[in-house]
C-alpha cells in the first residue's frame, strides 16, 4: 500500500483533554454522511477509552500534556506493528472535504493540512502510547484510508483498562467537606499547620444515623472526620499518618442506605465504572443505526460479564434499545 501523505505536530496541546483533528473548511465541502447523530458533539459522548470518531471529525482521549500526533494518508490498508502501541482503535471515518487539519474542542484549525487523496468514506486506524524518555504525554499515530463499506468501530488492543473502578460513594454519604479532610490527611496538598485538625469542619456535617452506623457521631473538626473515615475504611493508620485504603469498602456494602441515598450511590458507581467505554458504545450505536449487541465484548474488548452493566448505564443517557439492536441518543441540551 503506498502513503500518500503525512501531517505531524510534536507538541500538539489538547484543549480540555481531547485531541481534535477535523475536516478542512472549504466552501465546496461535500453532503454529511448518513444521519445527523454522526455529527460532532451530536452525542453526548466524546473520545471514549481511546478515540471516537464521525462525520468530519475525530476525537482522541488525552491529558493536558502537549502530545506527538503523526497523521497519515494511505490509499489502501497499512501495516502496524501493534506490539508498540498500548492501545489501538478502528473506526470509519467521513470526509466531506478529502483535507484533514489539527484543531481544537471549541473551534479553530492549525496550518498543517493532510490531504487524504479523495473525499467520502474512510476506515481510520488510532494508535496510542505514553511517551518515552521521561517525556509528559502520549504519542499517537493516525492511519486514514478509503473503504466503500468501513464496517463499525472495533478496539484492536487495550493495556489500560476500559471498564473503570466503581465510586465507593463515601463522599455522597459522608460530604465534600469530611473527603477534603482524608486528601489532607493522606498526604495530598500542602501540609495544614497542627491547628487544623482542631479547626470547626465547614459545611454541613453528615447525616447522625449514618455516623452512627460506625460507631460515631457528626464530625465537629478534621480530627473527628478522620477518626470517622478510618471507621468507613476509607482511611488506613500508617505510623503518625494516614494513607487511602487501596480498596476502600462501598458506601452501600457498609451502611444501611435510606432508599434516595443507596440509588445516588448506586449511580455514581455506575457512572465511574463505565462512563468511558459508554463513549466507545455510542460510536458503535452511531455508525451501525441500528447496531448488534451479541459481540459488543469482542468489539469493546471488555469482560463479557460487563456488557449487561455497561449496557444498563447507557440506556439511560447514550444509547436507546430498538429493534435489531442500539441506536445512539441525541446529545442532552441543558
Amino acid at each position: 500500500m503506498t502513503l500518500l501523505g503525512v501531517l505531524e505536530d510534536d507538541e500538539y496541546l489538547p484543549g480540555h483533554g481531547v485531541l481534535v483533528i477535523r475536516d478542512r473548511h472549504a466552501p465546496d465541502a461535500g453532503e454529511p454522511q448518513g444521519h445527523a447523530l454522526l455529527g460532532e458533539l451530536a452525542t453526548d459522548a466524546l473520545s471514549g477509552t481511546i478515540a471516537t470518531a464521525g462525520d468530519g471529525w475525530v476525537h482522541g482521549r488525552a491529558g493536558d500534556p502537549g502530545q506527538a500526533v503523526r497523521l497519515e494518508a494511505h490509499d489502501g490498508p497499512p501495516r502496524i506493528a501493534l506490539a508498540e502501541w498500548e492501545d489501538v482503535v478502528e473506526t470509519p471515518f467521513h470526509s466531506r472535504t478529502g483535507r484533514l487539519a489539527f484543531a481544537d474542542l471549541t473551534g479553530g484549525e492549525d496550518e498543517g493540512t493532510l490531504e487524504l487523496g479523495r473525499r467520502g468514506l474512510f476506515r481510520a486506524r488510532i494508535a496510542r502510547r505514553a511517551a518515552t524518555d521521561g517525556e509528559e504525554g502520549d504519542v499517537w499515530l493516525l492511519q486514514f484510508w478509503p473503504c466503500a463499506d468501513p464496517g463499525l468501530p472495533r478496539w484492536v488492543r487495550r493495556t489500560r483498562p476500559a471498564i473503570g473502578s466503581p465510586d465507593p460513594g463515601w463522599q455522597l454519604v459522608l460530604g465534600y467537606p469530611v473527603l477534603e479532610v482524608a486528601h489532607f490527611a493522606a498526604g495530598y496538598g500542602p501540609p495544614p499547620p497542627e491547628s487544623w485538625l482542631d479547626e470547626p469542619l465547614r459545611g454541613d456535617p453528615p447525616d447522625a444515623a449514618l455516623c452512627a452506623q460506625l460507631g460515631g457521631t457528626p464530625p465537629e473538626s478534621p480530627r473527628d472526620a478522620i477518626e470517622l473515615l478510618v471507621a468507613a475504611g476509607v482511611l488506613v493508620p500508617d505510623g503518625t499518618r494516614h494513607r487511602f485504603a487501596e480498596r476502600p469498602p462501598s458506601a452501600a456494602e457498609r451502611l444501611d442506605l435510606p432508599g434516595r441515598l443507596a440509588t445516588q450511590v448506586e449511580r455514581a458507581a455506575a457512572h465511574t465504572r463505565y462512563c468511558r467505554v459508554a463513549a466507545d458504545l455510542t460510536s458503535v450505536a452511531a455508525w451501525g443505526h441500528p447496531a448488534p449487541v451479541d459481540d459488543l465484548a469482542e468489539r469493546l474488548l471488555i469482560p463479557p460479564g460487563e456488557v449487561p452493566g455497561l449496557l444498563a448505564y447507557a440506556t439511560t443517557r447514550y444509547v436507546e434499545p430498538v429493534e435489531g439492536g442500539i441506536v445512539a441518543r441525541p446529545r442532552l441540551r441543558s
